[in-house]
This record gives C-alpha cells, sequence and structure tokens, in this order.
C-alpha cells in the first residue's frame, strides 16, 4: 500500500487553506482598470465574532454549530477567528457532495492534518512524546488502519522509521474477490468513535484543538454517529484544563433535511443540556451591514455609498456570495471606473443597476456570462470537472482528454485539451482563477472550486443527453486508476460516478460490473465501519446484478453480494429484509459452507427483535450442528457433566489442562465453523433459557474436545472460561480459578485482532470467577483493563458491562465516593453513544443518584429521586422483562440506603420485593455480593424491628440463610465474604466482642463503608445498653469512617442525631485493643476522637 501524506482533499495545509479561503470571501475583483476590491472585515457577524473569539481567547472545549444559507459566509466566520495566535491548533476539513459514499472523508482529512501538525511541532518540543502517540494508535491498529491509515503513514515518517505491524489491508484495491464463506469482521462504529476519541485526547493534551468540518449537510452516516460522541464529549465534562477540544460543524439549512444522519446528530447535539453548545444562525447581511462592506470597497464613506448598497441589496438579498458576483459583475460591465486624478471609485446612476439580473435567481446566467469569455479548452475542463470532488484531480482529467470525443466537442472533449498532460492543465485552470470561479494553492499548485454554487452551475452547462455517458467514462476511469494506485476515495467516486449513470438512464441494471465495484467498495466501507455507506452500495449491486439467471451465470458475485447485504441489514436492524435475503442464499447455495454465513444471518435474527426466540435458536443452531456431523443432545442426562469431564481429561494432552498450550492453531475450516456454531452461538442461546442452560456447558466441552483433536481455536479461551464458570457454582472455588487462569494463558496464544475475546475473558473471568477468590481491591485493575482491552478489540458493549463491574466493584469496597462519581458520568454518556439497552444505562444513574443521597441532604434519602434521575419517571421508560431488572437494581440500591439511614420501614418493602432474587444466579460476583450483603443486613435488622413477631421469624430466618451462604463462600475461600460473616453474626447477636471483631475484619480489607456501618451499630447497641461512653466512642468514630468514606449527609446526620451525647468526651481509658488494631488509623488518631467538640463538629470542617 502506498500512504501519501494528503490525498487529493488534503492539499492544502493549515495557513494556506485558510489563507485562499480569505482571499475567496476578501478578494471581490481585480483588473487593470484599478485597485482590487478587498475586505479585511466581516460585516454584519459582530454577535457571532463576539462568541467565537471569547471561546479562542479564553480556550474554551465546546461545540459551535454555525448554519446558514449557501453563500452566508460560515466557512469564511470560522476561518476569520485568530485561532492559532491564542494557543490553539485549528484544522478543517469538508464534506463534498460528490463524495458523500467515501465515509469519514472530512473527519479524516482533518485528522490527517492534525497528526502531521502534531508531529511537527512534537519534533521541535524539549519532550518528544511521540513514542507514547505510537504506542497509543498501535493498540488501535485494528480498529483504524482502515480508516484513517494516513495517520499512521507520517508517525512512521516521524518516529525515525520504525514501522507499525499491520496487517494485509482487507480492502487491497487488487483482490476484489474473497471467499464468500468466510466473511470480514466489521469494526463496531462506537468502537470506532472511541478510538477517535483517545486520539484527539491524546493530542488536546498540549494544545487545545479546534476542528472545523464544513458542510456537514453532505456528511455521511458512519461519520455523523463519531462526530455526535465527539461533539457531547467536547461540551461535557470529558474535557478537562489538561485536554481541550472545540468541535465546529457548518450546515445550510435548506439541505440538512436531505441527509436523515446528520439531521439526527444536530438534533441530538442541539438537545444537549450543556452551556458549552453554541448555535450560530447566519442570516442575509441587512442593509447597514451590506452597506459598511460596499463602502469598505470602494473606498467612499456610508453616506455616499448607501444607495449603491440599497440597490445591490435589492438585487442581491443580502447574500454575500450573490453580492460578491454581483459587484464583479458591474465592475466587468464598466458601471465602476476608477479615477486616476481623485485617486477614488467613481460610478453612474444606480438605476441602471436595476436592470441587472437578480444574482439570487440568475446566477447560472451571471456565471454563463463570465465563462463565455474563457476560452472553449478552459469551458470544457470546467464541465468535467464539475463532475468531480471539490478539489480538481487533475491526473483524473488529463486521462480522460487522452482521446477524442467528436460527440462531446466543445462541451465534454475538445481537440486543444487532447492529450494535454496534468502539469498542461495549469495554463487553462488559471483563467478559471483569474475568473474567480478556481481558487489556486500557492504552495502546493492544487486548484479547486471557489464555491459548491459555481461547481453545481458548470454542471448544469452540460447537454442533459451528455451527461450519462460522461459519468460512466469517468466512473470506469476512476475505477482503472482507483486499482491501478491503490487509491480509496477513485473507488467511492467511481462507484457514485456508476451509480449517477444508472439514475440518468433511469437503468438500474448495468450488469455485473458496476455490481462488482459497488460491492468493492461496500466491502470498504465496513472495514471503515460505515455500515450506512455499505447498505447504500450493496443494494445498488443488488440492483446492478442481472435479474435473469444471476445465480446460474453468476454464482460467486450473486452469493458475495447478498451475503454481505443480508449481515449488513441485520447490522443496521433490518430483520425481515435481511432473514429473507439469507433464505434466499441458503436455497440457492450450492455448499453448507457458500450458506455458512446465511444461516448465522437467519440464527441472530431469530434471537433479535421484540420477538426474540432463544428456545427456537439453540434448536435450529443444533440443526445446523448436525449438518456438519455434529451430534449434541437435547438435553443432559443426569451424571453426564461427570462422564463428559472424564472424556475431556483423557483427551488432553499428558491428561492436564496445561497441554492445550501444545497445541498448533486450528486451521480445519469445518472445525472453526463448528467452534463458532458451539460458543458464539448455542452457549450464548442456552444463558437465556430456562429450560435447555446445561446445553451451554456441554458445548464448551465440546469445544474444547475440538481443540485438542484441531489445534486452539479463537474460542477455546471462551471455552476454558465457561468451564471456570461450571466449577464455580459448584463450589470448587480453586479448580474454577485454575481454569479461569488458564482461560487468560489461551487468550496470549491467540493473536489480538479485530472482535477478538481478549477484553471480554479478562473482565469476564474476574467478575465471575477470580472476585469469588481474590479480594475486591484487587480485581479493580482488572476490570478497567479488561474494559480498555474490549474498546481496542471492537467489542464496546461488552466493554460497558466491565465498567458496570467496575462500579459495583468499587462500591462493595467502600473507597472513596467523589472519585467514583466523574467515572460513573464518563462511563454512562459512553453507554448511551455505545448503544447499550437502556435497561443498563439506567443502572449507571441509579449508583450517581445513590452517591448523590449518600453526600446531600434530602428529604427522603431512601428514594432514588433527586438532581440525577426520579425512579418512577425512569421505571415508566422500561416495560416487560426490562422494568422487573430496573426495579430490581432500583431496589439494591435504596435498600443500602435504607441500612445506612436506618429507615426500617421502608427495608421491610424492598426486602419483600428483594425476596424473590435472594438465591437468583448471577454471572458476576460483584452484583450478588453487593445484593446478599444488604439483604442480609436489613434481614437482621428487621428481626428486631419487623412489625409483628411473624415477620420477624420470617426475617431471622433470611438473615441466618445469607449468612450460610457467607460462611459457605467463605470456607471455599473467599476473602471478601470474611467481613460479611462477621458484620451479619454482630447483628445477629450484638455484642461489643462482636462488632469489635466485624470492625476488625472490615478495616483490614478497607472496607471504611462497612467499618462505619458496623461502629454506628455498635454505637447503637450501647446506647440500647445505656452505656453513654462507648456509645458516644463508636458513634464518633462512625461520622469520621462516613466521612472518609464521602457519605457526608450520613454523616452529618448522625452528628445531629447524637448530639445530645456527642461532647466533649471525658473517657480516658484505653479502648478495645482489636480497635487499636485498625489498619486505617493510628493509636493517636483514636485518642483524637475523645476531645472532639461534636456540638460544632460538621463534616468538612477540621474538627476541631
Amino acid at each position: 500500500m502506498k500512504h501519501r501524506r494528503f490525498n487529493l482533499r488534503q492539499y492544502y495545509t493549515l495557513s494556506e487553506q485558510a489563507r485562499t479561503r480569505r482571499i475567496a470571501m476578501m478578494s471581490i475583483a481585480g483588473d487593470i482598470n484599478g485597485p482590487k476590491w478587498v475586505s479585511d472585515e466581516l460585516y454584519g457577524r459582530e454577535k457571532e465574532l463576539e462568541i467565537l473569539n471569547r471561546l479562542a481567547t479564553e480556550r474554551s472545549p465546546g461545540c459551535v454549530i454555525v448554519q446558514g444559507n449557501e453563500g452566508t459566509g460560515k466557512s469564511s466566520l470560522m476561518e476569520a477567528i485568530p485561532w492559532e495566535q491564542n494557543g490553539w491548533v485549528f484544522v478543517t476539513g469538508r464534506y463534498e457532495h460528490r463524495q458523500t459514499t467515501e465515509p469519514y472523508s472530512g473527519l479524516v482529512s482533518a485528522l490527517d492534518k492534525l497528526v502531521e501538525l502534531w508531529a511537527v511541532n512534537n519534533s521541535r518540543s524539549e519532550v518528544c512524546q511521540m513514542g507514547d502517540f505510537h504506542k497509543l494508535i498501535n493498540q488501535d491498529i485494528e480498529l483504524l488502519q482502515n480508516v484513517v491509515p494516513g495517520i499512521f503513514a507520517i508517525v512512521e515518517k516521524f518516529n525515525h522509521g520504525k514501522k507499525f505491524s499491520r496487517n494485509k489491508r482487507m480492502g487491497d484495491l487488487k483482490r476484489i474477490h474473497q471467499d464468500p464463506s468466510k466473511g470480514y469482521l466489521t469494526p463496531d462504529s462506537v468502537a470506532v468513535a472511541a478510538a477517535f476519541l483517545r486520539i484527539f485526547s491524546f493530542l488536546s493534551s498540549a494544545r487545545p484543538v479546534a476542528i472545523f468540518l464544513d458542510d456537514f449537510h453532505h456528511a455521511d452516516a458512519a461519520s455523523s454517529d463519531i462526530l455526535e460522541l465527539m461533539a457531547y464529549a467536547a461540551a461535557s465534562d470529558w474535557t478537562t484544563s489538561k485536554n481541550r477540544v472545540l468541535v465546529a460543524l457548518s450546515y445550510r439549512g435548506e439541505e440538512i433535511e436531505n441527509n436523515k444522519a446528520a439531521l439526527k446528530t444536530l438534533h441530538s447535539i442541539q438537545d444537549f443540556a450543556s452551556e458549552n453548545v453554541y448555535n450560530l444562525h447566519l442570516e442575509d447581511l441587512s442593509v447597514d451591514s451590506l452597506n459598511g462592506l460596499v463602502a469598505s470597497i470602494v473606498n467612499s464613506s456610508l453616506d455616499t455609498a448607501l444607495p449603491l448598497s440599497t440597490m445591490i441589496h435589492k438585487k442581491t438579498a443580502g447574500n454575500p456570495f450573490f453580492v460578491s458576483k454581483f459587484l464583479r459583475f458591474a465592475r466587468e460591465t464598466g458601471f465602476f471606473t476608477f479615477s486616476t486624478v481623485t485617486y477614488k471609485w467613481e460610478w453612474g446612476d444606480v438605476s441602471v443597476l436595476d436592470q441587472y439580473a437578480s444574482v439570487s435567481d440568475n446566477v447560472a446566467d451571471m456565471l454563463a456570462l463570465t465563462m463565455d469569455k474563457l476560452c472553449i479548452a478552459t469551458q470544457v475542463v470546467l464541465k468535467v470537472a464539475s463532475c468531480l470532488g471539490n478539489i480538481i484531480p487533475r491526473r483524473v482529467l488529463a486521462e480522460h482528454f487522452r482521446s477524442f470525443d467528436e460527440n462531446g466537442d466543445g462541451h465534454i472533449s475538445c481537440p486543444a485539451v487532447i492529450g494535454v498532460e496534468a502539469h498542461g492543465l495549469d495554463y487553462l485552470l488559471d483563467n478559471a482563477v483569474d475568473a474567480g470561479i478556481l481558487v489556486k494553492s500557492t504552495t502546493q499548485g492544487a486548484y479547486r472550486w471557489s464555491n459548491e454554487r459555481l461547481q453545481h452551475v458548470a454542471y448544469s452547462f452540460i447537454p442533459t443527453a451528455m451527461r450519462a455517458e460522461l459519468h460512466l467514462k469517468i466512473g470506469r476511469l476512476l475505477w482503472s486508476l482507483g486499482i491501478e494506485d491503490d487509491e480509496e476515495w477513485m473507488i467511492f467516486m467511481a462507484a457514485g460516478q456508476m451509480n449517477m449513470y444508472a439514475e440518468l438512464q433511469s437503468d438500474s441494471s448495468l450488469g455485473n460490473e458496476v455490481a462488482e465495484l459497488n460491492l468493492h467498495a461496500a466491502k470498504l466501507s465496513l472495514k471503515k465501519a460505515a455500515l450506512f455507506p455499505a447498505l447504500e452500495m450493496l443494494v445498488h449491486a443488488e440492483n446492478h446484478l442481472d435479474t435473469v439467471g444471476r445465480w446460474e451465470n453468476c454464482y460467486e458475485l450473486t452469493l458475495d453480494i447478498l451475503t454481505n447485504l443480508c449481515e449488513t441489514q441485520i447490522k443496521v436492524g433490518s430483520l425481515d429484509q435481511a432473514m429473507e435475503i439469507a433464505r434466499s442464499i441458503i436455497e440457492n447455495a450450492k455448499s453448507l459452507d457458500d450458506s455458512f454465513r446465511a444461516h448465522l444471518v437467519l440464527l441472530n435474527g431469530i434471537v433479535s427483535g421484540q420477538e426474540r426466540n432463544f428456545d427456537l435458536g439453540i434448536e435450529k443452531t443444533l440443526e445446523l450442528l448436525k449438518l456438519y456431523g455434529e451430534k449434541n443432545p437435547k438435553k443432559m442426562f443426569p451424571g453426564q457433566s461427570c462422564v463428559e469431564k472424564k472424556k475431556l481429561k483423557k483427551l488432553l494432552p499428558g491428561g492436564e489442562l496445561e497441554g492445550l498450550l501444545e497445541l498448533p492453531d486450528m486451521v480445519d475450516e469445518k472445525a472453526l465453523k463448528v467452534q463458532t456454531l458451539l460458543m458464539y452461538h448455542l452457549t450464548s442461546y442456552a444463558q437465556h433459557s430456562e429450560k435447555q442452560k446445561s446445553l451451554g456447558w456441554f458445548a464448551s466441552v465440546r469445544a474444547l474436545k475440538a481443540s485438542c483433536k484441531y489445534g486452539i481455536s479463537p474460542v477455546t479461551n471462551l471455552a476454558v472460561l465457561r468451564m471456570a464458570g461450571e466449577f464455580k457454582s459448584e463450589g470448587h472455588l480453586k479448580e474454577a480459578s485454575e481454569y479461569a487462569e488458564f482461560a487468560l494463558l489461551v487468550s496470549e496464544r491467540i493473536p489480538r485482532k479485530l472482535g477478538s475475546s481478549h477484553g471480554f475473558v479478562r473482565f469476564a473471568a474476574v467478575g465471575s470467577v477470580f472476585s469469588a477468590v481474590r479480594s475486591f481491591n484487587n480485581c479493580l485493575n482488572e476490570l478497567l483493563e479488561g474494559r480498555a482491552d474490549c474498546l481496542r478489540s471492537g467489542l464496546p458493549k461488552e466493554a460497558v458491562l466491565a465498567s458496570l463491574g467496575y462500579i459495583t466493584a468499587y462500591m462493595c469496597v467502600g473507597l472513596p465516593l467523589a472519585s467514583l462519581e466523574s467515572d460513573l458520568v464518563s462511563f454512562a454518556e459512553e453507554s448511551k453513544h455505545f448503544g447499550s439497552p437502556y435497561t443498563v444505562q439506567q443502572v449507571f444513574l441509579f449508583f450517581r443518584q445513590t452517591i448523590a443521597n449518600l453526600q446531600n441532604k434530602v428529604d427522603n434519602p431512601t428514594l432514588l429521586s433527586g438532581t440525577v434521575m426520579d425512579q418512577e419517571e425512569e421505571l415508566k421508560k422500561v416495560e416487560g422483562h426490562g422494568r422487573a431488572m430496573s426495579l430490581r437494581d432500583i431496589n439494591v440500591q435504596r435498600l443500602m440506603l435504607c441500612c445506612v439511614f436506618g429507615d426500617w420501614g421502608a427495608a421491610e418493602t424492598v426486602l419483600d420485593d428483594l425476596e424473590k432474587y435472594l438465591d437468583a444466579p448471577d454471572p458476576f460476583h460483584f452484583r450478588s455480593h453487593f445484593r446478599q450483603c444488604y439483604m442480609g443486613l436489613a434481614a437482621f435488622g428487621l428481626s428486631r424491628k419487623a412489625t409483628s413477631m411473624a415477620r420477624r421469624k420470617k426475617y431471622q430466618i433470611m438473615g441466618k440463610r445469607i449468612l450460610k451462604s457467607f460462611a459457605t463462600e467463605m470456607k471455599n475461600g473467599s476473602v471478601n465474604a470474611f467481613p460479611i460473616v462477621r458484620m451479619l453474626e454482630a447483628e445477629e447477636s450484638p455484642s461489643k466482642e462482636k462488632y469489635d471483631k466485624a470492625i476488625t475484619a472490615c478495616a483490614r480489607l478497607g472496607l471504611v463503608h462497612h467499618e462505619a456501618y458496623m461502629c454506628e451499630r455498635a454505637g447503637l447497641y450501647f446506647e440500647s445498653q445505656k452505656d453513654e461512653g462507648w456509645s458516644e466512642f463508636y458513634v464518633a468514630q462512625a461520622i469520621l469512617l462516613y466521612g472518609e468514606w464521602g457519605a457526608t449527609a450520613k454523616a452529618d446526620s448522625l452528628t445531629e442525631e447524637y448530639s445530645h451525647i456527642l461532647k466533649k468526651s471525658s473517657l480516658r481509658e484505653s479502648v478495645n485493643s482489636s480497635l487499636q488494631g485498625r489498619s486505617r488509623y493510628s493509636s493517636k488518631e483514636l485518642d483524637s476522637l475523645r476531645t472532639i467538640d461534636w456540638e460544632t463538629f460538621s463534616i468538612g470542617s477540621d474538627g476541631q
């Protein structure tokens, strides 16, 4: 692959692009008859300039949305701000109407420029960060190598030639045909978005970054998704004083309605409840603003210019673009003259201007007059160039003019340009620059249209009868050059040209040639995670296929197109269409291997949507496995698990699990397909089936047997982990831990690539197995690493699950609440943008409101209703099984708050609602631990507080049952169960000795929240025993510990409630030796509790 620093859309450097854009805005006209007309000021944009200048000078992050009709100066406004002088790195990208099929075109253009500028600045910096940046993007290479290949080439250039270990691009433009049975791993678009965020976060750490994307109404759907996330990040707490990013988008109000994806993104951004989102609406200039512009150009007073400006406003409606064209036309026709005597511009009767055409209605006519003054050769070049992008691709034009087309003479061909070389076009294009139609880069020598309207008008001059054939010729030329030069943008544009030909000819069946081209472009889009652009091209490809005998005459191409089409449709949620096409493939496929991917689409369709049926999915998976010769039982007979384990052990090399690592990689295609069905389908579906859960375990055993026979596969680690989970559920924690550890070792044998399961295996091993035998504190970093691995592998939804595991574990160990709050905000927004189910998104809200209730005084701290959310409103947003799960998660948080705030009336109601989940299996140990802990504490508390003797007995039995469960875990080796057992024992039969043991156990594991609770409960116990001294001592400790945890509302409440005993203590006897052994405080700190004036104490003060 040949990488160029910039493609055709990237010929302009930062300063050059800004300079040429400003010239297009300021330079109105110039000739030998007088000074050039320029304006060095933007008129009528004072309010917008004030806002942007403030953002620039204050270096404020955020999102700026600039709306305005064509020609209102949106680009000029953004580029008139002195970003660089205020310390920003300012880059621009532009979406073009001729390149809407190319994913991320504007965003990639801007990112390439940003990386180039950063690399140059970094090379001059005292501290080189190139190594860190190399490491960052190398971690995301599987996600990004097909999306932004240019940045890798740039980094290699500036990093002393150090190369990336890139895989062969799937999009090798010389290899169109692939094996349709194998398919491709398509990155998740939100994972790509997360990778973009990481890059922008890194690049903005040295200097703030402002990225301006022009003409967003032409953006592709993939760009829209990424920019929505980037805009939110820039306008939210994601940006800090160290990482500041400003995202600016401009669009035309009259065209945005035609782009549903871009419109949705704009609505989402504008709905952000953030003061950092700025909406700027540019109107046409008023007469006064226009008069200021005209007076500055002709160098006259405002009063003198007013009649002239009034007439110009009448003819142009005040549109800046139309004003510039009108003034240029008036000057060229001799209305203005420059006096060499007075050195001032003079003009005649302004009423003469009324005879001129109104530019807003007849801009094409005025341009026609301008073009008529150009030579025929220049006119022909402009007409052909109008079919291409904003940047004029001279090589493409030169290739087009290799031969003479007599039928197109004077329009799309002429003798004067036949055989002209690319550099030979400069003279002809320079004529268009002089006429104000094109703009030329003074450093790169590239040409571009000065305004999109001019490009449209030039296209309109091509006779309608010639347009279709011209698009066809250009399309074939671009396809040929794209493959020859390995240029993706040419392939995308070629597909667009061919499809435009079909549209003009009203012919949607061009034959297999165009179908193949659209398929090729679609595959490139899929590797860039651009699903909707890919879907559009696959639909075109299917339409272009020969309708008669397609399966007989072009089997391979038909299979490839339809297989990719149904896979893409199911990814975007079009289940019915996807399943219909999949059935057609299965019906016509020549072999089971050819239809394998279609079978997977059917399986995914069965278990998706509102009518998903996991039992039917299991049935169809078993039928497909049977076709591959894999017999599986529909249910397990008693004792079969033991039989299967013994069979597996015999197959393992040396009879030990470690023997798997000695095996080669699995290469047998049939075995790989069977492994996919077993682990990604049968095991997954069985987890959601009440009738056939055991089949998941059986599938894992079969997958391991296949690995013993054929070698290590990409899912062998999942099979080992599934076995670990089975051992854990049976109480064999030692074996479970060994298998989970081995699953991680097997993962290291499997290459890391897009879609790999490394991150999932890591966080699942921690959440389901290691959490049962290791301290929760030691699991936190593992969960974060698993989350990062999931993101880099393109598995964002799995990353969200890892985030949930991290937060639950964090709450279990009682680390400071304030630190968790910022993580919760970030994780919650990730879950939203990563498309997680709303029930998952809600859990982050539940944790946030719980923390808010612990930190702030509210009327009812045991209700999840406040500044973050309202529990009743949230429950209205979900229904069915989802509502039941959300209610469960709400009640778990509420039960914790009931215990902490001592609201036993509410605790009784909540505990009754949670009783059905007492023995419910949970794949993540943190969650069941958190729930059962507070159910046990509440049960023993209610055994003394319940309203009736029968209910007290019920809760006593429930508490003992939970205590027994934790005691069993403790005997099996769970270090996290030990302090819970001590706490429940103290609550079951309170005594000073038991409370001291519970406090010590909590302190040794650093469980400050549980330590605080036990101190409070001990204080209550001694208060009931009329022992005011010890009551004061334990309550005082509880207040400090709650404060350390961050539960300031609880600490203040406890201070107020026990103000009658919390006075300057006269207690001088030494405290219990077990309390002096606390790991968090020294004996000196314990003694200080006795001298605090509790009448004036509050959390946040020094306490003395």
